[in-house]
């Protein structure tokens, strides 16, 4: 039998549950002692970015293949920064809706103090925000996990490619899984028409360099209500998104795209065992953040 020159989904099912245990682990040990910036380059090249170079070092894969590494078009470029900008109000909007919920109806999870970062933490997190986070995270997500899930098919893998990492964001609370998710499917539908994790990394930026410069104003602002000019700004972002994203054309893919499509049909046990017991662990998480919010830890 030939060797894959792509990851598998049990491959994939195994490392997300890896990675998604060791970065909540590694930020309990490490945010109290290193800071929350330097905690956060080190969740994004050790845990994220390097198990995809690891696995495409240890497999052989040309990893400008595997994960995409191509040019796109300079229209692409610009929907794709236009695009992620649009949609951002839409995913701000939902999370604070998600939270103003979980706090009127559950309870608020009471702070320790108004939390105080040095100038070298905050530059950390910017940057890392704004930069490494999308390079990172593209890698893994619409480079490795959803290459492999394209075996179902390619809609199929940037629609389960989303929900993961949705779902992962539950690590920062269960307010950013729905956010997660729509801007992951506009990710991997950015892959998908285009062939390259250029166009989601620069959408992805944008999005998260909006919630850098926006993020905190709004949300003091948004605190008790949400204004009503905030949903329409955010309905109009989110239809003007799903235009300009609707508007790219397929680009030329490289045939070795394709050439795994019709294998790893099934999954292994290993793949399923693995994947449920990240939903059992992610849903441990969901239900610790509750227990939290209800005051009984």
């Amino acid at each position: 039998m030939a060797k894959r020159k792509a990851p598998t989904i049990a491959q994939a099912n195994i490392m997300f549950f890896i990675t998604a245990v060791v970065t909540l682990a590694g930020s309990v040990f490490f945010q109290p002692r290193l800071g929350i910036g330097t905690n956060l380059w080190i969740n994004e090249f050790v845990y994220i970015l390097f198990p995809p170079l690891l696995m495409a070092w240890i497999n052989g894969w040309p990893i400008e293949n595997v994960y995409r590494f191509r040019k796109i078009s300079a229209k692409s470029k610009l929907i794709s920064i236009l695009s992620g900008f649009a949609i951002w109000p839409m995913a701000f909007t939902v999370s604070r809706i998600t939270r103003m919920l979980l706090d009127n109806k559950i309870g608020v999870i009471e702070s320790s103090g108004s939390l105080k970062l040095s100038i070298y933490q905050s530059l950390l997190i910017m940057i890392g925000t704004v930069i490494l986070a999308p390079i990172c995270e593209e890698i893994f997500f619409r480079g490795f996990v959803q290459r492999a899930y394209e075996s179902r098919g390619n809609k199929q893998g940037f629609v389960i490619a989303a929900l993961l990492f949705g779902f992962y964001h539950i690590l920062n609370g269960i307010s950013e899984v729905i956010p997660a998710c729509i801007l992951g499917l506009c990710l991997g539908f950015l892959v998908y028409r285009t062939g390259s994790l250029a166009s989601s990394m620069l959408f992805h930026g944008t999005a998260n360099l909006c919630a850098v410069l926006f993020g905190g104003v709004l949300a003091v602002h948004t605190s008790e209500t949400i204004p009503a000019w905030l949903y329409i700004v955010a309905l109009a972002g989110l239809c003007i998104s799903v235009a300009l994203l609707k508007s790219i054309r397929e680009e030329a893919h490289d045939p070795e795209d394709n050439e795994e499509a019709d294998r790893d049909k099934k999954t292994t046990a290993a793949g399923i065992l693995f994947l449920v017991l990240t939903a059992v662990y992610l849903a441990a998480v969901g239900v610790f953040e509750i227990i939290g919010r209800l005051g009984i830890v």
